[in-house]
């Protein structure tokens, strides 16, 4: 199987769509409106947070001493998939 950053930034992108369609149809308002509907707009305001996540988890024995390592890595392709699809 052969993935690309298109294929990467695809597949985020339309999971944050979702996402964003199943709150503001249960909130019927426009909250999901600002999140933005590409990677390149997605991306920036995502990793901070995940960072954050990444960091927390560490703390959490056992199955969080795996899952921050692992979340700091898809960090680093999420970077990655930035680096070769946003170009400015």
């Amino acid at each position: 199987m052969t993935f690309s950053a298109q294929a990467g930034a695809k597949i985020i992108t339309e999971q944050v769509a979702a996402a964003a369609s199943a709150e503001q149809a249960s909130l019927q308002k426009g909250v999901g409106a600002g999140v933005g509907n590409d990677f390149c707009t997605i991306w920036p305001k995502a990793k901070p947070l995940l960072e954050v996540a990444a960091t927390v988890l560490v703390f959490i024995p056992g199955a969080g001493t795996i899952a921050g390592p692992v979340l700091n890595g898809l960090i680093k392709i999420g970077d990655q998939i930035f680096a070769e699809t946003c170009r400015a």
